[in-house]
């Protein structure tokens, strides 16, 4: 069955409200958790900025070598 994207959002709304787990949700419903989950994905909005870009591991020494160029871009200005 296709639902609507108002559809889904009840779903979830009704979901939160239930106290259930959403595995157990899902099973009552009929919902496999993979569909319930992807359609939470797609109807959330990104609202951080951390969400939208990509996180990057910073070693202790990396952060050495970007104080070095800051500095000089703070010489060169």
């Amino acid at each position: 069955m296709r639902r609507t994207p108002q559809q889904w959002l009840k779903l979830f709304e009704i979901q939160s409200e239930s106290h259930l787990s959403v595995k157990q949700f899902c099973l009552e419903q009929g919902i496999s958790t993979s569909n319930f989950y992807t359609n939470k994905a797609a109807a959330t909005p990104v609202t951080s900025m951390a969400a939208r870009e990509p996180t990057v591991m910073i070693s202790p020494f990396s952060q050495v070598h970007l104080l070095k160029l800051s500095m000089f871009s703070i010489r060169n200005t």
